[in-house]
């Protein structure tokens, strides 16, 4: 059966705008984490300071602070750098990431092995969503997001759940964020339209808008709150050699299961 969400009162208030401010110091670090974040391979210091418009002195600096935090590492007398694994450590340290993670595995574990299909579990961050967990099923072929993994708001199926069941606030915050980031609002209106389906159904259903053959099906994990916490997603692998409708009454069904099971551990309430 499908549960109602608990809503809070809708704030008309208009998003503040702040004031950007600099910190050249904090900006190189950051600006070196990320370089190196989406680096395959390890990088020396010239490509690095090369890649970043930087002079070599100023980057040596900041690497020689971050290597001695333990932020980056080289190898066995090797001048090449690359990330460490502190980023991931402090994901795992924060104290909401870590709930959910912890409330999330056993459910994730048995909706992968009930319907065949991969999962993953999403929160939001800015005008992003971020795969923040999965679990990857025991079939030979499966379809999955990697941890860290990122989509835009308005193109993703668990980013329209986030957007379609915000208060105005948050709603118009995000809209914000888009525009910042250059990104187009145009089908914003659409997605708020959705809080019906998702209100009558309790799940969402799109073909994804990245990679051809998948159907993403999501549905919101909530808080103790009643405020959407997460979203648990599938995305459903088509196969020529099964009949997927049948297959997908099942698979909507477990995944309602593992998300209902989740916002309980989080102290969600059902209203009924």
């Amino acid at each position: 059966m499908a549960e109602k969400r608990v809503t809070n009162p809708k704030s008309k208030a208009k998003p503040v705008r702040r004031k950007h401010y600099s910190a050249p110091a904090l900006e190189k670090g950051l600006d070196i984490l990320e370089l190196l974040a989406k680096e395959p391979e390890p990088i020396n210091l010239k490509e690095i300071a090369s890649r970043l418009n930087r002079s070599v002195g100023e980057i040596f600096r900041m690497l020689a602070v971050l290597e001695q935090r333990s932020y980056v590492r080289t190898g066995d007398g090797d001048e090449r750098y690359q990330l460490s694994m502190r980023l991931f450590q402090l994901s795992h340290w924060h104290l909401p990431i870590n709930r959910l993670t912890s409330a999330a595995v056993g459910p994730m574990r048995r909706l992968a092995l009930q319907t065949g299909q991969s999962c993953h579990l999403t929160i939001l961050s800015g005008s992003r969503v971020v795969v923040i967990a999965r679990q990857e099923t025991y079939k030979d072929r499966s379809f999955a997001m990697r941890v860290g993994a990122e989509s835009p708001v308005l193109s993703s199926c668990s980013g329209r759940i986030f957007f379609a069941l915000a208060d105005n606030f948050t709603r118009q915050a995000l809209l914000e964020k888009i525009r910042d980031d250059d990104g187009s609002a145009i089908k914003s209106e659409k997605i708020v339209e959705l809080e019906d389906t998702l209100q009558e159904k309790s799940y969402l259903e799109i073909p994804s808008e990245q990679v051809d053959g998948i159907l993403d099906i999501g549905t919101p994990v909530y808080d103790h709150e009643g405020s959407v916490a997460a979203a648990l997603v599938i995305p459903f692998l088509h196969r020529i050699d099964k009949d997927n409708e049948s297959e997908l009454g099942m698979v909507r069904e477990c995944l309602l299961q593992a998300a209902k099971e989740i916002s309980e551990k989080l102290g969600f309430i059902s209203s009924i």
